[in-house]
């Protein structure tokens, strides 16, 4: 082997140890600061998405001695493949994220950069950047909503009358080993009651202030007109609250719709 072709090869591998380090590192920072982290899971999702398909791409567009647009064409399809069917990344993010850095290193690396270029690739991430900035924003809001089958607990206290319920949505507030959901449930008053009564909720008055900055587009932002407040004995209005499993639902009867605010502790 000629010492230009052992140049190149080391370059290769250099390329390939550089894009499994760059996995790790998003594997790391999508796990435990986004994904098991405090943050909402439809706001945590499309960023570990762009994270990851930004990381992974970059390294290896950027240090391909040759090929850098396969190279990166091929990384961006094996990133949104695996971030996508493996651990569950929002697909329009990750794919977003792997396109901007393959611009971006595309730019990068042109033997004849120029200020008119620059522009243009500045321009391409900012349309990338807002793309993706309305991407989260949708989903933080959880719009579109799509509907959710009925969790266990409410199938459990509503037994038969399960069926009844019109509509149900969940979002996720995220967490690891204590979890955090925000609930709609659009059903007749006489169902609502009997969720209150199975989950052994209590009357109450005293609803947090921050129940009414919840994301979704469809929460409540006050305590609607002729509406009512029910709580487990032991829901923390601050902090974590004791082991076990705690709900605050607010009742609109007059939509038909009641709200619930649940967090199950280990």
């Amino acid at each position: 082997m000629t010492r230009g072709r052992l140049r190149e090869a080391i370059r290769w591998l250099a390329v390939a140890a550089s894009v499994a380090v760059a996995f790790v590192v998003a594997l790391y920072v999508n796990l435990f600061v986004f994904l098991f982290g405090p943050f909402p899971r439809d706001l945590a999702e499309p960023t570990a998405g762009f994270v990851m398909g930004a990381l992974v791409v970059l390294p290896g567009a950027l240090l391909a001695p040759r090929f850098r647009l396969v190279v990166a064409a091929v990384l961006v399809a094996l990133v949104t493949v695996i971030g996508v069917g493996v651990f569950r990344q929002h697909i329009a993010s990750t794919a977003l994220g792997g396109l901007a850095a393959a611009a971006f290193a595309m730019w990068w690396s042109h033997p004849r950069r120029t200020p008119r270029a620059a522009r243009g690739v500045g321009a391409a991430l900012a349309v990338a950047g807002l793309a993706f900035a309305g991407l989260v924003y949708a989903r933080h809001v959880d719009w579109p909503a799509r509907r959710d089958p009925l969790p266990t607990h409410l199938i459990e206290v509503l037994g038969a009358e399960a069926r009844r319920v019109q509509a149900f949505w969940r979002y996720d507030l995220g967490g690891f080993i204590d979890h955090e959901w925000l609930w709609r449930i659009d059903a007749q008053p006489e169902l609502v009651a009997l969720a209150v009564s199975g989950l052994g909720l209590e009357p109450t008055t005293a609803v947090p202030p921050r129940f009414w900055r919840m994301a979704p587009h469809y929460w409540p932002r006050a305590m609607p007109g002729g509406g009512e407040a029910f709580r487990s004995r032991q829901f923390p209005a601050e902090g974590r609250g004791p082991d076990g499993d705690h709900f605050l639902l607010v009742h609109d009867r007059r939509l038909g719709r009641a709200f619930v605010w649940f967090k199950s502790n280990f």
